[in-house]
Order: C-alpha cells, then sequence, then structure tokens
C-alpha cells in the first residue's frame, strides 16, 4: 500500500506492506533522506513517527495502527539527552533517570537533593547505594564512588518508613495516621515527615 510521509517540508510517497513494522518504515526514511542517526554516550538521535497526533511505538505494524492506504505520517528528528544516571527506588519499585551532564563532578548530597526533587521523598529518609550495595555519604563525590554514566543507583528508605511513605503516595489517610501515632521510626522524625507530605 502507499502512504505519505511529511518530512522538513517535503512530502514524499512511500510502498509499504500493510504489516509493515513502525521501526522498518522508519529505516526507510532514514535510507531515504539520507539521515544520519546517532548513539552517544550522552545522547541520541533518532525519528520519530506520528499518526493522528500520536508517537508510534517501533513494534507496532501500521495495520494494527490504523493506517490504511494513502495516510499521511509526520516524521520528526528527535535529540534528546540521555541521562546521567538511574535511581531504581526500592518504595515504589521505579527507575527515575536523572539528567544533568555536570552531575559526575559533584557531590553525593547535590545528586540526593535532585532526588528528592524527583521523587518528594524527605532527605533524611533515605539513602542512596552503588551497584555493589555501598551507602554514598552527602560529604564524599560521586567520583569517590566511581560512578560513570549510565549508572543505576540504588533509594532505601529507613526501617519503618517503606509502608508509611507508601500510604502518603497512594493517598491512604488512616494508613498514614495511624503511623505517625503509633511507629517510633517515624514519630522520632514526625516533624520532617509532616514538610514533606500533608495529609
Amino acid at each position: 500500500m502507499r502512504i505519505f510521509i511529511a518530512f522538513e517540508g517535503s512530502f514524499e510517497p512511500f510502498d509499504v506492506a500493510a504489516d509493515e513494522t513502525v521501526e522498518a518504515v522508519k529505516l526507510m526514511i532514514k535510507d531515504f533522506f539520507h539521515i544520519p542517526l546517532s548513539e552517544h554516550k550522552h545522547s541520541r538521535r533518532s525519528l520519530e513517527l506520528v499518526y493522528a497526533g500520536a508517537a508510534l511505538r517501533n513494534n507496532w505494524s501500521l495495520a494494527d495502527v490504523g493506517i490504511s492506504f494513502c495516510s499521511t505520517l509526520k516524521c520528526f528528528l528527535k535529540e534528546e539527552e540521555k541521562p546521567t544516571l538511574y535511581v531504581f527506588s526500592a518504595v515504589t519499585q521505579e527507575t527515575v533517570p536523572i539528567v544533568d551532564s555536570s552531575l559526575l563532578g559533584k557531590k553525593v548530597s547535590d545528586l540526593r537533593t535532585l532526588v528528592t526533587l524527583r521523587c518528594g521523598f524527605p532527605v533524611s529518609v533515605y539513602c542512596l547505594r552503588t551497584p555493589q550495595g555501598l551507602e554514598m555519604f552527602d560529604c564524599n563525590s560521586l567520583k569517590a564512588y566511581q560512578i560513570e554514566t549510565g549508572t543505576t543507583l540504588r533509594l532505601d528508605v529507613w526501617d519503618g518508613w517503606k509502608e508509611f511513605l507508601m500510604g502518603c503516595l497512594l493517598g491512604q489517610k488512616l494508613k498514614v495516621q495511624r503511623y505517625l501515632s503509633q511507629e517510633g521510626a517515624i514519630l522520632k522524625y514526625g516533624d520532617e515527615a509532616d514538610a514533606g507530605f500533608t495529609l
């Protein structure tokens, strides 16, 4: 079937199979327009195909997305900065990307400030660990722990805080109130918790 690709002011026809994947179409576009794509340590240049206002994933087939004969897809050259580090949260089980090209020359305290802004946890309730499980201290530089671009660190909270924080994140008011009134570890740092979370 014939589809049309709009790319940087050009509008070109392409003959493709209905079951063609988005990734295969991107390769055709790359070859046709002679687009240099790249994968560097700090950045990536890639193509993005958009149909009906939605970005298409590489493993989707054209027919599954509803692209039919004479459809028009928009193509963009996308340049994105790769995350400097990743932080896996033991509380939420999510990996948070941290993008800051100058981060590796800074101290752990600077990283923890960025992590706090991203995850919302008070600095006093968690620690960061290297991939080997070594606790990272605020006064040390990231270089002291031999952290490199692309490393995944682990965020662990102190004993007694995981359930409380999950209660806060999920809006479970009764659970949070119980922890504030009964749990010693939570009570000890209650002022900081109140500053970071509101019921």
